[in-house]
């Protein structure tokens, strides 16, 4: 939640939830009084969907129309409280009846990619816009979070199993025939394990 490149436009997250969300709108602020045709893309968990100052900075972005997309990465159990017990109106998405809002599949790379481009282009000429985008976390939220004493272990397998994201993708590369099994091997051994074991994360040059 620290890392922070100002050189890539990455402003990073933020140790208060939720609290990015305010930060993310001021840059929305920042590229339309610069008159840049570009957005803020500024995320949030379902966890800190009910935190005040997103209701605040939204109610702003709406008022001045910002250039401002607002993720929210729906896992269903934020640091480990289901969302229908810690949310009156688990529909993140349209919690806003004065800003749009779409839900996307977030385990699926091509409903996301269009999802983000229309987002882009609406918020570019209209104003805030809402995705959400049901994921899943594997593992617990912490070091100190064993992920399972609020869900079964058959619950995770059984996303795993149907919803992977990795899974889906290399199955739809072999349908297509962009890769073959063997190739598919290989590229599994030096990235997909990767990614699946890995907790770091990289910003892109």
């Amino acid at each position: 939640m620290h890392m922070y490149r100002s050189k890539t436009n990455f402003y990073g997250g933020n140790g208060i939830v939720g609290a990015q969300t305010s930060v993310g709108t001021g840059l929305a602020y920042g590229l339309k009084y610069s008159g840049k045709k570009n957005v803020s893309v500024t995320m949030y968990g379902d966890g800190a969907a009910n935190q005040g100052q997103l209701f605040e900075a939204c109610n702003m972005a709406a008022l001045w129309k910002l250039p401002v997309v607002y993720v929210c990465e729906n896992n269903e159990y934020a640091m480990g409280t289901a969302k229908n017990r810690g949310s009156a109106f688990p529909f993140f998405h349209k919690r806003f009846p004065y800003i749009p809002g779409i839900k996307l599949e977030g385990h699926n790379v091509f409903h996301m990619k269009a999802g983000m481009a229309y987002a882009k282009a609406y918020a570019i000429e209209h104003g805030p816009i809402f995705i959400e985008a049901k994921t899943y976390r594997y593992h617990g939220h912490s070091m100190s979070d064993p992920g399972i004493s609020y869900r079964s272990r058959e619950e995770v397998q059984e996303v795993r199993k149907h919803r992977d994201p990795i899974t889906f993708l290399k199955n739809i590369i072999l349908e297509h025939k962009a890769a073959t099994e063997e190739e598919m091997k290989v590229l599994d051994f030096f990235l997909f394990d990767w990614i699946r074991t890995t907790k770091l994360f990289f910003l892109a040059n």
